[in-house]
């Protein structure tokens, strides 16, 4: 239970399925999850593996969702979602990430990832947060270009783990209030987004 205004240590770029060597979502990779976060002391993650490498990402997503709130109730905070490649509109051939995922309000939330990489060019369209550190992908971020960008869009500024090893999981994470992230959410009543059709809720 998570009490209002209260803020959560959150790292919200992870890559658990890929973390697990792409098995079967399992107890045994949860609680090991559940345990990382427990040692390095945070309360939650967002599960955003990339949607390339299984046809139907989200489910796998959601399906680990299922067994962390069914086996470890309110042990820590879980986001389903997944990390997708996008065109810019300006330039079909520049490509940018985004780390989507389903808050507890049924929205959406939309974080840039590693700006700077794949494309050194950077395009906010429907986005609510930005990495200004990122423990693997640093090197590419120039850390004046997105203050700039998150001052000007009203952009929440996130430092994520991007961990690819349960061991790496909160090696970066921001601290903010739930209701910081709900209240900035897309309602995907309103606005359509690709890949979410047949995942409303959680």
């Amino acid at each position: 239970m998570v009490n209002k205004g209260e803020k959560l240590k959150l790292d919200l770029h992870t890559h658990i399925w890929e973390a697990s060597s792409f098995e079967t979502p399992s107890i045994d990779t949860a609680y090991k999850v559940i345990n990382q976060c427990k040692k390095i002391g945070i309360d939650g993650i967002a599960i955003t593996d990339h949607d390339h490498a299984h046809p139907d990402l989200l489910k796998i997503s959601f399906e680990y969702y299922k067994i962390f709130t069914k086996h470890f109730p309110n042990e820590i905070v879980v986001f389903p979602g997944r990390e997708i490649e996008l065109h810019m509109k300006h330039d079909y051939f520049q490509t940018y990430e985004v780390g989507e995922f389903m808050l507890p309000n049924g929205k959406l939330f939309r974080n840039y990832c590693h700006p700077g990489h794949p494309s050194q060019q950077i395009e906010i369209n429907h986005i609510q947060s930005i990495e200004v550190n990122n423990s693997i992908h640093n090197w590419h971020i120039n850390k004046n270009q997105v203050y700039e960008l998150a001052d000007k869009h009203n952009l929440i500024l996130t430092e994520v783990s991007d961990a690819h090893d349960i061991n790496d999981i909160g090696k970066n994470y921001i601290e903010i209030p739930l209701e910081d992230l709900l209240s900035s959410g897309i309602d995907l009543n309103k606005l359509q987004i690709q890949g979410w059709e047949n995942h409303r809720s959680i």
